[in-house]
């Protein structure tokens, strides 16, 4: 409207679009329906994924927005479509140079240590083996991966690379933002709000079988928290060290949103390679036994973020009442 002269940007009514959230259970419901339905049935499955994730994002940004004043329509999906489009694009730009200069780093280490650039070399041919035996592949990369060495540099990339390049641009727009002093709640939500975006995208673009859907749909609502939440919380940072130079507080939330996605990223990880035999043995009995419990660490930390969520809402509210951020 204010490219072609048409008068003030339209004020977005965040209540004209809150009620996509609330089909949420109905949509997982008809995709539970679908998935153990007829095999024709299924070929629906694609576009109840689109709703449903996309339904479910917005269940959880109308908890963090709730109540609070709106923004215009143009900043509200230019925030969202920052998290949804720019800063995917970025961030996967990012990662993949930091994973190609730790490739460099072990390429030059295989001189020293001829065993592992031969461990490389075998499981590289059994892979390329087409009649190779999957238990046989699973226990040569549980022989790869159980190497300290290759433990700590995916655990450092996962847990801690990651999080650092991602939580630092989640917030795309509140940087984009800081010539006009955002106040530390409008801080939150823009950041929140670019949260959910990119939550959305990674949910879409990382999709899931049909004969597991229902169930990965469901574990994605913990990561949309996450996301969210901390995504939310750097926003506020963010805000509060442009705004009223609080350097101090932009700096601890940083630490703690990395920390957040860090234990959310580590714990899926070792999920995943405890599974392998070779890694339980080098992990022990302690790390192998909590990654026997990962799911249920997990449902407590997304719980926690939506619960995070919750309370900084309202407390920007009573904030917003008193007068002071």
């Amino acid at each position: 409207r204010r490219l072609f002269g048409k008068g003030q940007a339209i004020h977005f009514r965040w209540g004209k679009l809150a009620w996509i959230g609330f089909l949420t259970p109905l949509l997982v419901l008809l995709g539970y329906g679908l998935q153990n339905g007829p095999e024709w049935a299924r070929i629906f499955l694609p576009v109840i994924h689109v709703l449903a994730n996309a339904a479910a994002v917005f269940l959880l940004l109308g908890f963090a927005r709730r109540k609070l004043p709106d923004q215009t329509a143009s900043r509200f999906w230019g925030t969202f479509g920052s998290g949804l489009g720019l800063t995917p694009l970025v961030t996967f730009f990012l990662e993949i140079l930091i994973l190609i200069g730790i490739a460099l780093v072990w390429i030059g280490l295989t001189d020293l240590m001829p065993s592992f650039r031969q461990d490389v070399l075998d499981l590289a041919t059994r892979f390329q083996t087409s009649s190779a035996d999957s238990i046989d592949l699973q226990n040569a990369l549980g022989v790869f991966v159980a190497r300290p060495g290759v433990l700590i540099t995916l655990f450092t990339y996962v847990a801690l690379l990651i999080p650092i390049v991602e939580e630092l641009l989640k917030p795309l727009a509140v940087y984009l933002l800081w010539r006009q002093k955002l106040e530390p709640w409008e801080g939150f939500v823009i950041g929140a709000t670019a949260g959910a975006g990119y939550a959305l995208f990674e949910n879409l673009t990382i999709g899931a079988a049909a004969e597991v859907w229902t169930f990965i749909t469901l574990t994605r609502l913990g990561t949309t928290a996450v996301h969210t939440f901390t995504a939310g919380l750097m926003g506020w940072g963010l805000a509060s060290a442009f705004k009223e130079k609080k350097f101090i507080r932009g700096a601890s939330v940083f630490i703690g949103a990395v920390a957040v996605h860090g234990i959310w990223n580590g714990l899926n990880i070792l999920a995943a390679v405890a599974e392998l035999a070779p890694v339980q043995d080098q992990l022990g009995r302690l790390l192998t036994g909590l990654a026997g419990i990962v799911p249920v660490v997990l449902v407590i930390i997304g719980l926690g973020c939506f619960w995070g969520l919750v309370r900084i809402n309202k407390y920007f509210r009573r904030a917003i009442m008193a007068g002071s951020d």
